[in-house]
């Protein structure tokens, strides 16, 4: 018997008594865990999980809030009620100082990115553009166009011709501003979040496979009325940090020129 066939067989008497023993050696090295300093532990994770977005609205705005009845006051809802309202221009002032920090922001600069955001984010939304979305928009709010697309797409809906006429006078409106931080025990990661109204005149129509005029009509201008939630990274935590869509607002009894308190709470924003 050769050396080689020696070889073969001491390997496969050892075998018979451990299966493991044909496996390479190396596939069972020793390889220790290495881990964080325990006052870093689990914080590298939360951080990481909330750089692109908080992933929830601070506050969504639901319309202008009304001033307690006089009866209300007999308890304790009534003044509740008070110290909330009292509290929501601070909640605004307090928003537009912590983006003082952020170089280039001004009131005006972010209306006109609000005004162009509104535009592109729409046409890519009726063009079905994903893809190109997702530096504009927070994954929540992806996720909740793919899903008003696909309902679109049961009704029929396979192509639609999306264009902004024009923004009305004043637009957008400001309605307020929220600060939102994922970690409460970790201000350096926080998030400016604005609601905005857009007024302004659109067409749209909407075909089916064959070509068919299903929904809208290209010739007719609608008057359109949307409550969007822009928010933005503070601090210099958040990498990367820039203005996206994070929700698309549905406000009942929204009428014109109202604002939280039935006022504009800073008439240089809205």
């Amino acid at each position: 018997m050769s050396a080689l066939a020696r070889v073969a067989a001491r390997r496969l008497a050892r075998a018979r008594s451990s299966p493991t023993a044909l496996l390479p050696a190396r596939s069972f090295a020793y390889k220790p865990k290495v881990e964080a300093p325990p006052h870093l532990q689990g914080r590298a994770t939360q951080i990481r999980a909330f750089l692109k977005s908080p992933n929830v609205i601070a506050d969504p705005y639901r319309g202008p809030r009304p001033w307690p009845s006089l009866s209300s006051f007999l308890g304790l809802a009534g003044w509740k009620q008070l110290g909330a309202l009292m509290l929501r221009p601070v909640k605004d002032v307090y928003t537009l100082g912590k983006l003082q920090s952020v170089p280039g922001f001004t009131r005006p600069a972010f209306r006109e990115e609000a005004r162009d955001m509104y535009r592109e984010i729409s046409r890519m939304i009726a063009e079905n553009h994903h893809t190109a979305l997702r530096n504009f928009c927070s994954e929540k709010a992806l996720q909740e166009i793919k899903r008003e697309v696909k309902r679109r797409e049961r009704g029929g809906w396979t192509k639609v011709d999306w264009r902004l006429v024009a923004f009305d006078a004043g637009t957008p409106t400001v309605l307020q501003g929220r600060m939102v931080a994922p970690n409460a025990k970790d201000r350096s990661v926080e998030f400016a979040q604005f609601t905005v109204r857009f007024e302004s005149r659109q067409t749209y129509a909407a075909y089916d496979r064959k070509g068919k005029l299903v929904s809208g009509d290209p010739s007719e201008e609608v008057a359109v009325s949307d409550v969007w939630v822009f928010e933005r990274g503070v601090g210099n935590a958040v990498p990367n940090p820039r203005w996206r869509l994070a929700a698309r607002l549905s406000v009942p009894n929204l009428s014109e020129g109202e604002t939280v308190g039935g006022e504009r709470l800073d008439p240089n924003i809205g």
